[in-house]
């Protein structure tokens, strides 16, 4: 039998890893509201609490891939090529380009009011050419998708390798707003991608895929939602992402804790993949 998790009491005993038990705190008791997630890190115990608002935000990006994922099937190689190309050069508009970099430091000058490092947040002409060298590098890459890597034949029968699409591949950033030529890379074996970006630079993404991301997709025909961004500036987000078992991969450029609390989340036995540098999925 399982019930809703309606409220949190102090000292609650919260099993994990087998044997061993967490205590629910006074404050964590305090903060929890229905509807509301907690998640046990099953190496350390830490409990994690998961606001409904956030828990939300990571659904509806998920939704939203998982959606694009099902129609990239019938979307060819040619339309995802023209979609790198598109995205590069609404990049290279200086219009578009205006757009971006107006947010960029609207987010930078919140970042300073709260006295954080603005050193990789800057997106400056450097990181724009580098955005669209990376985008157009993928635009020229080979197609990948349905090809036979291997094959074993047999009397009247053969077996084949084949490279095909994982699925929904969540990516967690800090600071950097140039993730979107790493991330959109997913889409060239046709994958879909979820972001969670760092508070500082969720402006400038927001802007990103306003002005240059999702137009580029609807050019050319490609599923909304094929890049989708998660609408929170908190960490609880990421990890409500992270444990969210549509996902097929998961890529944090982060502190190594967040790839700890995807590979234990309580309610995947058998997790999928979780790294700590930039990965294409194949």
């Amino acid at each position: 039998m399982s019930l809703m998790l309606e409220r949190l009491v102090a000292g609650t005993p919260i099993p994990f890893a087998g044997n061993r038990v967490s205590v629910v705190s006074p404050e964590l008791a305090a903060r929890f509201q229905p509807g509301d997630h907690l998640l046990v890190e099953q190496v350390s115990g830490e409990l994690l609490l998961i606001p409904v608002v956030d828990q939300q935000a990571a659904a509806v990006a998920i939704e939203r891939a998982q959606a694009a994922f099902t129609a990239m099937s019938a979307v060819s190689d040619e339309a995802i090529s023209e979609f790198f190309g598109r995205f590069a050069e609404r990049l290279e508009t200086p219009a578009c380009w205006a757009l971006i970099e107006a947010a960029n430091l609207a987010d930078i000058e919140r970042a300073k009011a709260r006295g954080r490092s603005t050193t990789r947040l800057l997106a400056d002409e450097r990181m724009r050419r580098d955005m669209i060298a990376g985008l157009r590098a993928w635009r020229d890459a080979a197609a990948t998708r349905g090809k036979v890597i291997s094959c074993v034949e047999h009397d009247g029968w053969k077996v084949e390798q084949v490279v095909a699409p994982l699925g929904i591949v969540a990516f967690v950033f800090e600071g950097r707003p140039n993730v979107f030529a790493d991330a959109a890379g997913v889409l060239r074996t046709g994958n879909t991608a979820v972001l969670r970006i760092g508070s500082d630079a969720l402006g400038t993404a927001r802007a990103i895929v306003t002005h240059a991301l999702n137009p580029a997709l609807a050019e050319v025909g490609l599923p909304v939602g094929a890049v989708s961004l998660v609408e929170s500036i908190n960490h609880a987000a990421g990890w409500a992402m992270f444990a969210d078992r549509r996902l097929s991969l998961a890529v944090a450029r982060v502190r190594v804790g967040l790839s700890v609390n995807w590979a234990a989340s309580p309610n995947r036995p058998a997790p999928p993949s979780a790294c700590t540098a930039p990965a294409v999925p194949g």
